[in-house]
C-alpha cells in the first residue's frame, strides 16, 4: 500500500512535470506562432505596397525617359514612317504609364509616398499639355516652334518630372529598407523570446526543448541572419525553408521581396553606369576604370586613352533620318566592343563620340596597332533599311603614365582627335608629348 502511494506521488510529480513542460511549450508555441504570423503579415505588405510599387515606379521613370527622346525625335524628323513610330512610341507609354501610375494608386501607398505620388502625376499632365503643345506645332509644320516649346519653355517641366520620378523612387528604396530593419527588430525580439522560453522547457526536458529549437529556432535565426545582411546592404542570400507553415510562408515572402529589391537596384545601377542606347559604359564608369588602371600604368604597362570621334554623323542623321543615326552608333559601339580585350573598356561619351580605355598593353607599339585596327573596323560600311552607311571616324592617342590627372589624360586625348579632324579626318593622331603631374 505504502509502495502503490509513492509510486502514486511519483507518478502525480511526473505529471506536474509533464504539464509544466507541456504548458512551456504551449506558450513558446502560442507566443511563436503569434509572432510568425505577425512577420508575415508584415513581410507581405512590405511586399504588396513598397516592393511592388518600386517595380511599378522604375518602370513608370522608364518609360517617361522615352517619351521625352521620342517627343524630340518626332518634332525634327519629317511627315512619314519613322514620325509615325515616335508618335507609337509616345501613345504606348503614355498607356503605360496610365496604368502604372494607376497602379500605383490602388496600392494603398502610406501619406507620405501618396502625396508624393499626386504631384508626380501633377508633373506629368503639366508635361503632356506642353508636348501637346509641341506635338500640334510639329504635325502644322512649325518645327522652329516645336523645338522652342520642348527645349526651352518644357525643359523645366520635364526635369521637374525625372527629379519627381526620382524622388518617389527614393522613398521607395527607404521605405522598403526601413520595411526591412523593423522586421529585423522583430525577429531579433522573439527569437529572444522564444529562446527564453525553450530554455526553460530544456531544464526539465532537454530532447524536447531540442527538438523545438529544431523545428522553431533555427528557421527563426537563418531569417535574422539573413535581414541582418540586407540591414547591411547585402542581398545575396536567400533563405532556405522547405516547408508549407508561416516560417515557410514567411521565408518564400522575405525571398521575393529580396528579388525584386535586387533586380531594382541592378537596373538603377545599370542605369546609372551606362548609355541607355548602346549599352556601353558612361563617363562616369569610364572615369571608375581608369581610376583601377593607375596602378599598371605607374608599374610601366602600357595604358591608353583612345577617342574616337565620327566624321559626318549629322549628313547621316539628315540624310537617313535618327533611327539611321542610332543604328549607326550602336554598329560602332559592337565593332570597337568587338576589337579589344574584356579588361579595356568601351565608354560612349555622348552624341557620336566614343572612348576606348586600353589597360595593360605590352607596349606603345601595341596601343597604335589597336588604334589603327579599331579605325579600319569602325570605317567598313553597313546596311540599314537598304541604305548603305559608311561611317567615318578620326583617333586621337594619348598614352599614360599614372601620374597625370584623369582630366589632363582626356584633354591630350581629345587634342589628338581634333588635329586628326583638321588633318583629314578618318586617321589616327598620337599625342606628341609625355606629361607629368601630381596624381588625381
Amino acid at each position: 500500500m505504502r509502495r502503490w502511494a509513492g509510486d502514486r506521488r511519483i507518478a502525480t510529480k511526473i505529471i506536474s512535470v509533464s504539464l509544466v513542460v507541456t504548458a512551456i511549450f504551449t506558450a513558446s508555441g502560442v507566443v511563436g506562432l503569434l509572432n510568425l504570423r505577425r512577420l508575415v503579415a508584415e513581410q507581405d505588405h512590405e511586399y504588396k505596397v513598397n516592393v511592388v510599387a518600386l517595380a511599378r515606379m522604375t518602370a513608370v521613370r522608364s518609360a517617361v525617359g522615352s517619351q521625352q527622346e521620342s517627343v524630340l525625335s518626332y518634332i525634327l524628323s519629317e511627315p512619314g514612317f519613322y514620325r509615325d513610330s515616335y508618335a507609337e512610341v509616345i501613345t504606348e507609354t503614355d498607356k503605360a504609364i496610365d496604368t502604372d501610375v494607376g497602379a500605383l494608386t490602388r496600392i494603398g501607398l502610406p501619406a507620405a509616398e501618396h502625396e508624393s505620388l499626386r504631384s508626380f502625376a501633377a508633373t506629368i499632365t503639366m508635361w503632356r499639355t506642353a508636348r501637346d503643345a509641341a506635338l500640334e506645332a510639329a504635325r502644322s509644320g512649325d518645327q522652329r516652334k516645336a523645338a522652342s516649346v520642348v527645349l526651352v519653355r518644357s525643359e523645366a517641366i520635364a526635369r521637374a518630372v525625372k527629379d519627381r520620378a526620382s524622388s518617389f523612387l527614393d522613398q521607395l528604396v527607404d521605405a522598403v529598407d526601413d520595411g526591412a530593419r523593423r522586421t529585423r527588430a522583430n525577429s531579433v525580439r522573439t527569437a529572444q523570446l522564444m529562446g527564453l522560453l525553450l530554455g526553460i522547457g530544456a531544464i526539465t526536458a532537454v530532447l524536447l526543448s531540442a527538438l523545438a529549437a529544431r523545428t522553431i529556432s533555427r528557421p527563426l535565426r537563418e531569417v535574422v541572419d539573413v535581414l541582418a545582411r540586407v540591414a547591411r546592404g547585402d542581398l545575396s542570400r536567400r533563405v532556405e525553408l522547405d516547408r508549407a507553415d508561416e516560417v515557410g510562408q514567411m521565408g518564400r515572402s522575405l525571398n521575393e521581396t529580396l528579388g525584386v529589391l535586387r533586380n531594382a537596384f541592378e537596373e538603377v545601377h545599370h542605369r546609372a553606369s551606362h548609355d541607355g542606347l548602346t549599352g556601353l559604359a558612361n563617363r562616369a564608369l569610364l572615369r571608375e576604370r581608369l581610376g583601377a588602371a593607375r596602378d599598371h600604368a605607374r608599374q610601366g604597362l602600357a595604358v591608353a586613352m583612345l577617342l574616337v570621334d565620327l566624321d559626318g554623323f549629322k549628313q547621316v542623321n539628315d540624310a537617313h533620318g535618327h533611327v539611321a543615326g542610332d543604328h549607326l552608333l550602336t554598329v560602332v559601339a559592337d565593332r570597337l566592343l568587338a576589337g579589344v580585350r574584356p579588361c579595356d573598356t568601351v565608354a560612349r561619351l555622348g552624341g557620336d563620340e566614343f572612348a576606348v580605355l586600353l589597360d595593360g598593353m605590352a607596349g606603345r607599339e601595341d596601343v597604335y596597332a589597336v588604334a589603327d585596327r579599331l579605325l579600319a573596323d569602325v570605317q567598313v560600311p553597313t546596311v540599314h533599311n537598304g541604305a548603305t552607311l559608311t561611317p567615318r571616324a578620326s583617333v586621337g592617342v594619348s598614352l599614360w603614365d599614372g601620374e597625370i590627372p584623369i582630366d589632363d589624360l582626356m584633354h591630350d586625348a581629345d587634342v589628338a582627335m581634333y588635329a586628326a579632324k583638321t588633318g583629314g579626318k578618318g586617321r589616327v593622331v598620337h599625342c606628341p608629348r609625355t606629361r607629368t603631374g601630381t596624381p588625381t
